[in-house]
């Protein structure tokens, strides 16, 4: 009876870890320090983007605190273990940003820019440009 209860209770702690690791670009991240959060289902259009419901679910998208404009996921390039490469769109389609992921650990991902047009923040009332890398913590 005792390992039954065992068994049971060490699968149901594992089931997390397994379902996880089998879909890292899955969940939602955030950047505290930047006020930034980063929703993301780069295996299935799944997430619906606030404000632009009208689109359906997609694969995901970033916002936050003082960001100019929403941006989502209008393409995924490349999808491995630990490395992602997507392109994010504003929220007018008018400007596209290739962006690699890479997952540090399970609950840390690398968002890296790398090249194209480069996000902004409203800071009082400019628009400054956000760092091109930095890390977003798994919520």
């Amino acid at each position: 009876m005792k390992r039954t209860l065992f068994m049971t209770f060490l699968v149901a702690m594992l089931a997390p870890v397994v379902v996880l690791s089998s879909t890292p670009f899955r969940g939602t991240f955030v950047a505290k320090e930047m006020g930034m959060k980063l929703v993301i289902d780069l295996y299935e259009e799944s997430v619906v983007v606030p404000d632009m419901e009208m689109f359906g679910p997609l694969n995901g998208y970033i916002n936050g605190t003082g960001l100019y404009r929403t941006w989502y996921v209008s393409k995924i390039r490349q999808c491995e273990e630990r490395k992602a490469v997507i392109h994010l769109s504003n929220d007018l389609g008018s400007e596209t940003q290739p962006v690699e992921l890479t997952l540090v650990n399970d609950s840390l991902l690398h968002f890296r820019e790398i090249e194209g047009s480069v996000m902004k923040k409203a800071h009082g009332k400019k628009l400054v440009k956000i760092p091109t890398e930095f890390d977003m913590r798994r919520e």
